[in-house]
């Protein structure tokens, strides 16, 4: 069984290798079982610049796949592609069982290079996206059920709030 899933990459932060900032053409791979989805290339750079890239696909993904990674590369002035590092994201993180379809995970997660070092975060938002089937039909049209009148509350709802009330005895 699949679920479709929404993943928007948005940026990175501490972008490192071999101890040096990486601040221009970096792009992010997110990787789902045998799926490889790209980013853009993210091309700009400065002081204190951290690359977005504001990339997002929509792809399907088994519900029994345990993870997704994320890659992150850079692109070397000889046009070369070097993985700075990957992070590994639990499924369960967007499709267990207290993150209900259709919410949005707004999520960060550590980047490890190939010795399991720190290497920057990667910010990514997850949503699984709901089957259409699971939704009832739309109708302009209001049904009205009746509910039992009882005589001076017109039959509306009313929301009940609790008051507490500390008596003090008089000595």
């Amino acid at each position: 069984m699949t679920k479709s899933l929404e993943i928007h990459i948005t940026s990175a932060e501490g972008l490192k290798v071999n101890k040096k900032l990486i601040k221009q053409n970096t792009f992010a791979v997110v990787k789902i079982g045998e799926k490889s989805l790209p980013s853009n290339l993210n091309l700009s750079g400065g002081e204190n610049s951290n690359p977005t890239w504001n990339y997002k696909t929509e792809t399907e993904i088994d519900i029994l796949l345990q993870f997704i990674f994320i890659e992150v590369f850079y692109r070397t002035g000889s046009g070369r592609d070097k993985k700075i590092g990957e992070a590994k994201i639990p499924t369960n993180d967007f499709m267990g069982r207290y993150s209900p379809q259709g919410h949005l995970n707004i999520l960060s997660y550590r980047l490890r290079d190939e010795y399991g070092d720190k290497c920057g975060i990667v910010n990514v938002s997850i949503m699984v996206k709901p089957n259409s089937s699971e939704y009832g039909d739309c109708s302009s049209e209001v049904r009205t059920e009746s509910l039992p009148c009882i005589d001076g509350y017109g039959g509306r709802i009313v929301t009940g709030v609790p008051v507490w009330c500390v008596m003090r005895q008089q000595s």
